[in-house]
């Protein structure tokens, strides 16, 4: 890790109260990017938290489909079971998804409702799509901590089925907002669950 990484890192324990207990490297590749894990036991909160450590270094690029609450900072979190012991394939999703940005010809962001359609997340999964969203954890909805004079926020990845990618393309992100509410979609990730469409 670049002493930027650590310097991230230091927000990010601040943030959460807690050393991280176990840490993914940054991808040797620009932009580089890795994956922290802050465990229920040490933050007092009632999942554990994967967070990415390194995408606020490199400012996003915001444009006019940016909501008010979009930072061209930000870091991606994932909130887990406390059982959840298997985090590999969370955090490498984690890692990817904070580096999509910057791998795009223009550079894009991501922001409040965007998704991203891969075919295949976890295995014995339905989930097929990436969606990011403001967190509905209220400590992680305001900027955590500021880089360069910026605000760096938090984007909540959470994921969808294919049906539920395809709800969200006809009739946008607000549907798959009232279809959480309907069915108490956790706040946790659920590789397994079955979809509401």
């Amino acid at each position: 890790m670049t002493d930027q990484h650590l310097h991230i890192l230091k927000h990010l324990t601040n943030h959460f109260g807690a050393m991280p207990t176990l840490l993914w490297d940054p991808n040797e590749e620009d932009p580089q990017i890795g994956c922290a894990y802050f465990p229920a036991d040490k933050t007092g909160r009632p999942w554990g938290t994967l967070c990415s450590v390194g995408m606020s270094l490199t400012p996003m690029e915001l444009d006019e489909q940016a909501e008010d609450t979009d930072t061209k900072r930000a870091e991606i979190i994932v909130y887990v079971n406390e059982t959840d012991t298997e985090l590999d394939d969370i955090a490498n999703w984690i890692r990817w998804a904070g580096a999509f940005p910057f791998l795009q010809e223009p550079q894009t962001f991501l922001g409040w409702g965007h998704t991203i359609h891969m075919d295949h997340l976890f295995d014995n999964s339905e989930l097929t799509t990436l969606l990011t969203l403001s967190s509905i954890v209220t400590a992680d909805n305001e900027p955590a901590f500021q880089l360069e004079g910026d605000d760096v926020g938090f984007i909540w990845l959470t994921f969808l089925t294919d049906a539920e990618y395809a709800m969200k393309k006809e009739k946008g992100v607000n549907a798959i907002l009232d279809l959480f509410g309907e069915h108490e979609h956790p706040v946790t990730l659920d590789r397994t669950r079955k979809s509401y469409v």
